[in-house]
């Protein structure tokens, strides 16, 4: 395209190596702050969430439990809409105003959810759920974090992304304990609340770039002519990547395509693990414990892997990802002793806690700030598509073998395919950037 500058990802525009610290500022880690809490959101009410969301309904009502699970595959699907309508409403009036509106409006869908009398108002409320969080708490961050920092975004994600980790490893004792003390409509009732105060804070906490805010993309002092024309042309800049275009885009199939399998094969372990290791003689406690083991090194190595972003650029890191995740695919196969299990758990805490800080720092690195969102939009729609397939992979397996052991060995193909995909994604920012 001829209005695009090409540099080299892993140097800057001025061709000074990258820094590797988590230099901030204050306004930026305020961004991150936000960003973990909308991430934590993310996995709460679209996939962690579902552990204790379809009991509780059971205890309050007496419903069935296959029929109340039945409702997540579809209400999943319905949210990949979401992801594409509200990335959309993102890339034309920014990450900001979006928020706002969703988080306000995922409370009030929250409050109403807790009061639902009927399975198929559970099935409507499910849907509404996965439509405003899916779209809004998954695209919001990764599109603000790519514009506060085009070059350190790896870093920054990578203690984003921690909040998926987290809310993995508390938020099933969190709603049990609402649950107890609050009951079961009211606990929803006060999660809904929770989340409408942060749509009301984010008027004031957020802002769409640095430059509103008077500080510098990556913290990196400019003059202040600079950080002017920077903050003019992001309100300006109508980005070339229509739909259109991306769609015929080789770098946007590579990147949905290679990070979409990499995403199948992350939500096929976690979701899965606590009946796997149920499968091979632990206890139900036991394993519960095992997983939020796993939960915790994952929000550790969430930074470890967006350092190593930064340090030897998103491309590379990713295929050496994949590569790791087949190591540890393949140790999910071998049922060995206790300590044997405990090293797999430190793999799949380490594999697991990857994928979402290098999938959206790719899309990035190769679009650039300016027009991420355009980019975006269509790439986490594509990606989310394989990422609910993972459950027709373990379901074949579960019922051609009776165990877990073909879903993995497809998983390493899918690895591998991946780390191909990957390879074949351009080194060059293809997008509008920041003069030098």
């Amino acid at each position: 395209m001829s209005d695009s500058i090409t540099v080299p990802l892993e140097r800057s525009t001025s061709g000074a190596p990258l820094a590797v610290r988590s230099n901030f500022g204050p306004r930026g880690w305020s961004m991150v702050g936000f960003s973990l809490i909308m991430y934590y959101n993310f996995a709460a009410w679209t996939a962690d969430g579902l552990n204790v969301i379809v009991q509780s309904f059971v205890d309050l009502h007496g419903w069935d439990f296959a029929t109340l699970l039945a409702f997540s595959t579809p209400a999943g699907w319905l949210g990949v809409i979401g992801s594409l309508m509200i990335a959309e409403l993102i890339n034309r009036k920014g990450a900001k105003i979006v928020a706002i509106v969703g988080l306000v409006l995922l409370g009030l869908v929250l409050i109403w959810f807790g009061r639902v009398t009927s399975p198929m108002e559970y099935a409507v409320g499910l849907t509404l759920i996965n439509f405003l969080a899916t779209g809004v708490c998954f695209n919001v961050p990764g599109t603000l974090l790519n514009t506060w920092f085009p070059r350190k975004k790896g870093l920054a994600l990578g203690w984003a992304t921690m909040g998926m980790s987290l809310c993995t490893a508390t938020l099933v004792p969190i709603m049990v304990l609402l649950f107890g003390v609050l009951g079961i409509p009211n606990a929803y009732a006060a999660c809904g609340l929770i989340l409408i105060a942060l749509g009301l804070a984010t008027i004031v906490w957020v802002r769409n770039s640095p430059e509103e805010a008077g500080c510098y993309p990556d913290n990196e002092p400019l003059s202040r002519e600079q950080l002017a024309a920077n903050l003019a042309e992001l309100e300006s800049h109508r980005s070339p990547f229509t739909i259109p275009v991306l769609l015929r885009d080789r770098d946007m199939w590579l990147i949905s395509l290679g990070y979409g399998l990499l995403w199948l094969v992350d939500i096929g372990v976690v979701s899965q693990l606590v009946p796997r290791l149920i499968s091979i003689g632990y206890d139900q406690s036991t394993a519960i414990f095992m997983f939020t083991t796993a939960a915790f090194f994952c929000a550790i190595f969430s930074y470890v892997w967006g350092w190593l972003d930064v340090r030897f650029g998103t491309r590379r890191v990713s295929i050496a990802y994949a590569l790791f995740f087949v190591f540890t695919h393949a140790c999910l196969m071998v049922k060995g002793g206790d300590v044997f299990t405990y090293f797999t758990l430190l793999l799949v805490g380490m594999s697991i806690a990857g994928i979402k800080e290098l999938a959206t720092s790719q899309v990035g690195s190769v679009y650039g700030r300016y027009d991420f969102a355009a980019a975006n939009r269509v790439i986490s729609t594509i990606a989310c598509l394989f990422r609910v397939c993972c459950f027709a992979v373990i379901a074949a397996s579960l019922k051609w073998t009776g165990g877990y052991d073909a879903a993995y060995g497809a998983f390493i193909v899918l690895d591998l395919v991946a780390a191909v995909l990957i390879y074949f994604i351009t080194d060059t920012c293809k997008g509008k950037v920041d003069p030098a």
